[in-house]
Formats: structure tokens, C-alpha cells, sequence
């Protein structure tokens, strides 16, 4: 079993045609860094630095229809964060679907992790906690900027490094629950239908072994941490949001991570806690999604 095991892992890295962790569970910004400095990714010194948030260089070819645009998957937790933002302030958008194999689509881009939004002027930001901050910034300017806040700058981190992997726990804990994940993922994003069936059978495996690793992060099993993290998380939920009487970033944060739980198995956890779900559908209603 394990040298087939090894033998799977080996033809799918090799042919690279899995790509569902980069899609639902946002392994694909698994280059996040703590948000008061930029994340830099290079192979050589000559080589152009993919760093996290607002980019110098314009690129304003990229936008599509005369509006923002933020390329993306449709699944991706990241991504999810910036829709509640963008759907919360009405503000229209195109939006750009990523080959979730090849990532065509971001071939221009030295960082190729989604969401990468592009402004009407080509302005170009990289980060899904950073795009949320350049879109506020921009607009309603209603939460406070990254170092500005401790503590929404904590819940936004929270959103990655703990609820993100704890919710990667319970949706591949066992084989047949990374099967159906992986086949709710390869339906909705633009999977060809070889590829289709590639990450979704390989894929259950694969993920099957990401969802042990994330387990062993934790000392609860999968569902009690989930609990554990949403009672914590409730903690910093003050009168109707985060932000207090209206949302800010850390709202906008941990609500795109379990959007893209709803459906799948393990968000009975979710719908269950007394705090977090009234504050999801509020979060759910005014994002529209």
C-alpha cells in the first residue's frame, strides 16, 4: 500500500495534474507570510521578486471589461474572502477563472497563488488578507490598515494559520470524505474531464495524507479542534462582527475559510455553534454569497 501510495504521489507531482489542494484549501498561498512584511519568492537574484500585496510595476492589459478583476478559483477560501468583501460594497467586478491545473490564466504573473486582483488602473495586488486591506483602503476605508490593530490583525492571521488548516483536517479525514470534496472541487472549477478524474481519484489520496498532516498540527482530533477553534474564534466576535457593530478585515477573513466549508462534510460544525453561525449568516447575507 505505500509503495502505491508512493507511486500515485510521484505520477501526479510529475505530471502535475493535481492541483485540488491549491483550490479548496488554499495550500495555493501556502507562501503566506505574517502580514507586516511582504512574502518574497525568489530562485535567483536577477530573477523578478513575487512578493505579497500592492506590486509597483502596472499591468493594466489585465483588466477585463473596465472594471477590477481578480483572478481566481471558484472554491478557494482566498478567494471567498475577497467576494464578501467585494459583494458587501456592491462593487461590480470581472472575474477571471484560473486553470486550476495549468493556471494559464496567471502565466503573466511572477506570483501565481489566487486571488490576484488587478484595479481599473492595472494596479496589481497579491494576498488575499492584502487585497482585502487595498479594497477598503480605496473605498469605504471603514477598518483599520494591517499594523494599525493588533487585534484584527491576529483574527486575520487566525483565518490562516489556524482555521484554514483546521477545517483541511476535517474535510479530508478520511478517504471518502476527500472523495467527496474532491469531486464537489473538480466539478465546479474548470477541470478538463481527464484531469477531472485524475484529481479526484488521486487527488482522494493525496489529500487524504494532507488531512493527517494538518490533524497532527493540532491535540484534538479534527472535529473536536474545529469546535475548540470556533469557540475561540467566537471569543473575538464583538456585538454582531469582529469589527464590533459592522465588519472588518478579520470578518471578511475567517468568513471566506468557511464559505468554502459549506457543503462539504464537517460543516454541521459550523451550522451547530451557537455564535459563529449567527455570525456567519449575517457575514452571508450582506456579502451575498
Amino acid at each position: 500500500m505505500r509503495k502505491l501510495v508512493r507511486l500515485i504521489w510521484k505520477v501526479a507531482r510529475s505530471r502535475r495534474d493535481f492541483q485540488g489542494r491549491q483550490v479548496l484549501l488554499g495550500i495555493n498561498q501556502i507562501n503566506y507570510k505574517h502580514p507586516y512584511g511582504a512574502a518574497g519568492m525568489v530562485d535567483d537574484e536577477d530573477e523578478p521578486v513575487a512578493t505579497s500585496g500592492v506590486q509597483e510595476l502596472l499591468v493594466p492589459e489585465r483588466v477585463v471589461g473596465g472594471l477590477p478583476t481578480m483572478y481566481c478559483f471558484e472554491t478557494c477560501p482566498f478567494c471567498f474572502k475577497v467576494k464578501a468583501l467585494l459583494g458587501s460594497r456592491g462593487i461590480e467586478y470581472s472575474k477571471v477563472e484560473v486553470d486550476p491545473t495549468f493556471k494559464t490564466q496567471l502565466k503573466w504573473s511572477e506570483w501565481s497563488a489566487v486571488p490576484v486582483f488587478v484595479d481599473v488602473d492595472g494596479t496589481q495586488v497579491n494576498d488575499s488578507n492584502y487585497i482585502l486591506h487595498y479594497i477598503d483602503s480605496k473605498g469605504d476605508n471603514t477598518f483599520p490598515r494591517m499594523g494599525e490593530d493588533p487585534t484584527q490583525d491576529e483574527w486575520m492571521d487566525f483565518s490562516n494559520l489556524i482555521l484554514g488548516k483546521s477545517i483541511v483536517a476535517v474535510i479530508y479525514k478520511s478517504y471518502r470524505t476527500s472523495l467527496q470534496a474532491l469531486d464537489y472541487v473538480t466539478r465546479v472549477d474548470k477541470f478538463s474531464f481527464g484531469t477531472r478524474l485524475v484529481n479526484k481519484w488521486l487527488g482522494g489520496v493525496i489529500m487524504r495524507m494532507v488531512g493527517k498532516s494538518r490533524a497532527k498540527m493540532f491535540d484534538l482530533p479534527p472535529r473536536e479542534n474545529l469546535e475548540l477553534q470556533l469557540d475561540h474564534m467566537s471569543s473575538g466576535i464583538k456585538s454582531d462582527y469582529f469589527g464590533g457593530e459592522t465588519p472588518n478585515g478579520a470578518d471578511f477573513a475567517n468568513f471566506g475559510i468557511l464559505r468554502s466549508m459549506e457543503g462539504l462534510y464537517g460543516f454541521d460544525i459550523v451550522e451547530g455553534h451557537s455564535t459563529v453561525w449567527p455570525w456567519y449568516l449575517r457575514m452571508k447575507s450582506s456579502s451575498g454569497l
